[in-house]
This record gives structure tokens, C-alpha cells and sequence, in this order.
């Protein structure tokens, strides 16, 4: 358990944004929740509950507890002929454990290589890439409610997946701390090529590993999205819109060279990134903040912005967005 007054968060988010914690608690125990709640003063305090801090943009020093997740620990839960049940830590990071994972031909999480962030906050934002997210993934979730004092479980049909969006987000956001989580994974692989050309990226590997699969898309994604350590970013800035077809086909109409990908539910998805291309912000001459040359829907930090200059940036975006093609952007990222 740690517990500091004043502290900085620059080293705990992507951004590289320099903000403060008026209170700084880090939970890496589970008996460090209770230790937590014991301090009344700080319990009674607004509190924000952080991972890696990969997903969040800080535009003022917080003003209350930042609660730090590092629980860490790994176990094998069930052991079967072609799958296993695997319980992780909500503080472990992710990615590290999709390289496990990748290692030990535990499959189904190969596609989710290269995110950042912690496992426990990778389910709260219900990530996903190439074709997979993590609600195909977990199998139950255990976490803390503050305002029961009790440990709970859920299991994951329950949690209300759905686009960067979970029940985490909604009826059990705030007082809640997600302890960890248990996946079903696959020994059987069966890789997931149909998205971002992952076919193509692999075509000349004689025989396709997950571990193989997940040097592809790393080296796909290092193509496209900036290394926060050098230009601060949360990756995708915002969601990509969902509209009905005939909002859709009112945009392809005016303009011809804008993609749409048709949904299960009978709507469209528009990339976010092609919108914010074909508004010409790779062009943007803006000095402290920027959109990735390969990818616009990355938001970066040049080196020196603040949390309100990159808050700017992206309004500057959503109100061009909206103007030209009629379309109003969500954040993807947790703006505080």
C-alpha cells in the first residue's frame, strides 16, 4: 500500500499529461481495500480508480483520491483438453498478459495484442481490435463494491457488453473495483484474419502460431500508432459513429470516398479516422498537439501540451466533423 498527498501523474497516464492527485492511494493487495476504507477521511473523498492510465485525459490536477489498481497474480483455474479458465489480477497489464497467453498457445487474445492498459480496465472499456473484443473472452469478473463493502462476481453475459462499453461504465461505475478476472481461453487455434488485412500481413508464414500472429499485428499497430512514451496518446480518441443506413447513404452520396461497414443490427459504422482525414487535420499546423499521419484517430501530444490543450484539439475536431459531414463524435477516452 501507498499513500501520498500531492502526487504526480505523469508517469500514470499515455498522455504524458503533468496533473495532480490531491490524495494518491495504490492497492496492491486486496487487504490494502480495506486499509483504504479505514482512512474515512480519504474513503469519503471523490475518488478515481486508474490502471495504466491508458484510456484517460487529464485536464486539471484531481480534486480527491486517485485510486491506484496494481493487484497482480496470474492463475490457472481450470485445465481441460481444449480450453483453459485462466483468473488474472485486474492491475496486471494486458498486453504482458497476451504475450503469456500467446506464449503458452492459449488462444483468442492474439487479436487484442499491443493494447495498453491494465486487464481490469481492458474489461471496463470492453476493448477491442481485428476483430475481436474482450466480452468474447471473459468468462466472470469479481469486484469490490464500495458501497456494500462486500466482494461480488459476475459472470461476463451479464456485464452488458458493448462498444467500449460495459456495465462497469454504467450501474456499476464509481463504487466499484474490479479485483480480477477469469477468461476462457482456447487451445485450439483458429485465427481471426478477416479484419485490417491480417490476411495479407501473414500470407507468407508457412505455419501460422499465435505468437506469430501476434508479431503481425504489433508491427502493424507500431506502424500506425504513435509510442506514447515519445508522443503521448490514449490510442483511438474517439469511437466510430454507428448511424442508421439511410444517414449513412445521405454522407456516401456528397462524399463518394467515405467507407461504411454494415452491422449485425442493421446499421452502419463509419470509420472516425477517415472522417477526421478528409476534414484535413493531418495537416493541421497546431504546435502542441497532433493526429497520427497514419492513423487520424489518434490524438498525440506533441511533447508539451496540457490536458486542457488536448481537450481543445478534440473539440476542434468534433465541431469540424460535425459541420462538414453532419456526424457528432463520442470520446472514447475518460476525460477528467
Amino acid at each position: 500500500m501507498l499513500l501520498y498527498s500531492d502526487y504526480s501523474l505523469k508517469p500514470l497516464n499515455t498522455f504524458n499529461i503533468d496533473a495532480k492527485s490531491e490524495i494518491y492511494f495504490e492497492v496492491s493487495d486486496k487487504q490494502d481495500i480495506d486499509s483504504f476504507i479505514r482512512k474515512r477521511k480519504y474513503f469519503e473523498m471523490p475518488r478515481l480508480i486508474i490502471g495504466n492510465g491508458s484510456n484517460i485525459l487529464f485536464t486539471k490536477d484531481y480534486k480527491g483520491v486517485v485510486l491506484k489498481n496494481s493487484l497482480k497474480g496470474i492463475d490457472i483455474q481450470v485445465d481441460a483438453d481444449d480450453y483453459v479458465l485462466v483468473r488474472v489480477a485486474s492491475g496486471e497489464s494486458f498486453d504482458e498478459f497476451a504475450f503469456t497467453c500467446a506464449r503458452k498457445r492459449y488462444c483468442g487474445i492474439e487479436n487484442l495484442s499491443g493494447i495498453p492498459g491494465s486487464v481490469g480496465g481492458a474489461v471496463v472499456q470492453n476493448i477491442g481490435a481485428y476483430g475481436q473484443e474482450i466480452k468474447n473472452l471473459v468468462e466472470e469478473v469479481e469486484y469490490y463494491d464500495f458501497s456494500t463493502f462486500e466482494f461480488n462476481k459476475i459472470k461476463g453475459e451479464d456485464c452488458k457488453f458493448g462498444y467500449r462499453d460495459s456495465i462497469f461504465k454504467h450501474e456499476l461505475s464509481e463504487n466499484v473495483l474490479i479485483t480480477s478476472v477469469t477468461f476462457r481461453l482456447s487451445k485450439k487455434f483458429e485465427p481471426m484474419l478477416t479484419y485490417g488485412h491480417l490476411d495479407e500481413a501473414v500470407k507468407d508464414i508457412p505455419v501460422l502460431t499465435p505468437m506469430l500472429l501476434r508479431k503481425a499485428i504489433l508491427s502493424i499497430r507500431d506502424s500506425k500508432i504513435p509510442d506514447y512514451k515519445q508522443f503521448g496518446n490514449a490510442g483511438s480518441f474517439f469511437k466510430n459513429p454507428e448511424l442508421t443506413k439511410a444517414a449513412a447513404k445521405k454522407i456516401t452520396e456528397q462524399f463518394p470516398e467515405v467507407k461504411t461497414f454494415e452491422l449485425e443490427n442493421g446499421n452502419v459504422k463509419i470509420p472516425a479516422g477517415q472522417l477526421i482525414d478528409l476534414c484535413g487535420f493531418k495537416d493541421d499546423n497546431d504546435e502542441k498537439v497532433g493526429v497520427a499521419e497514419n492513423n487520424a484517430l489518434i490524438v498525440f501530444n506533441r511533447g508539451n501540451a496540457k490536458g486542457k490543450d488536448v481537450l481543445a484539439f478534440a473539440k476542434k475536431i468534433e465541431k469540424t466533423v460535425k459541420d462538414k459531414f453532419g456526424v457528432k463524435l463520442e470520446p472514447e477516452v475518460v476525460i477528467c
